[in-house]
């Protein structure tokens, strides 16, 4: 199976086209990278706290500028002049509803982290930029603020992945400059949705079975347990959103 990337939705005659440098932050090991490069980018520079997350980005991008430091950084060595993409998915783990347990102070440190990116974005004006995040109230205030006072730099849409001919349901934030935003909202597939069958043809069981026996409530986020008809699911649909904790059997 072949998987869009963002980079599939930008348009060349706004200045994006092959060997657009790239920018990662919050890279982790690097799938935003994989994707750039796999469109025909250049990563010039990654970045992530986490140095064995950096290591494996190391690996698989020898060409790169790699820097292992903690963000927000006021001093990070970003292209000045010519046709660059930012691209940035701040940690999403606190502002998650599937973590509903944790501290206010964690969860603030992880608004101010998507706030610190925003203003990065303004400050440092990449040719094009882009951010993943989920779905939290608190970051579309601040998109939605931002895309009212800059409407030409700021633009954001909720996405499914179901929708975009990936075989699991996942919902994010995707925000970025409002030429690819607009491209992304136009390009929902029409198509069938995929289900598990269509990437594995002879599965071994012709159901799945999740391992999320608790999950928060929409509006209160008090935990409440998941009745069994709803940790199960035929293979002839998307599969779950899969999750590092809790991957689908």
């Amino acid at each position: 199976m072949r998987q869009t990337n963002l980079f599939s939705f930008s348009n060349t005659s706004l200045g994006l086209g092959p060997n657009t440098r790239v920018v990662d932050l919050f890279c982790g090991i690097g799938g935003f990278s994989c994707g750039a490069q796999k469109a025909g980018h250049r990563v010039v520079l990654a970045v992530d706290s986490d140095p064995f997350l950096l290591g494996c980005h190391v690996r698989n991008n020898t060409d790169c500028e790699h820097i292992c430091c903690e963000l927000p950084r006021d001093d990070l060595p970003l292209p000045t002049e010519g046709i660059w993409h930012l691209h940035g998915s701040p940690p999403c783990q606190r502002l998650s509803i599937m973590q509903p347990h944790q501290y206010k102070e964690d969860r603030q440190h992880a608004v101010d982290l998507v706030a610190w990116f925003f203003s990065l974005v303004k400050s440092s004006k990449p040719t094009s930029w882009s951010m993943e995040q989920v779905n939290h109230k608190a970051v579309r205030a601040q998109l939605e603020e931002l895309k009212r006072r800059h409407p030409l730099m700021f633009d954001w849409v909720v996405v499914d992945a179901v929708d975009y001919q990936v075989p699991q349901h996942r919902k994010r934030i995707i925000a970025g400059s409002p030429f690819l935003i607009a491209s992304l909202r136009s390009s929902v597939s029409r198509k069938r949705k995929l289900c598990v069958r269509d990437v594995i043809p002879d599965p071994p069981r012709p159901f799945i079975r999740n391992s999320l026996y608790s999950r928060p409530d929409e509006k209160t986020h008090e935990l409440k347990e998941v009745p069994l008809k709803d940790q199960i699911r035929t293979v002839d649909k998307p599969c779950y959103t899969i999750l590092s904790t809790g991957c689908v059997s």
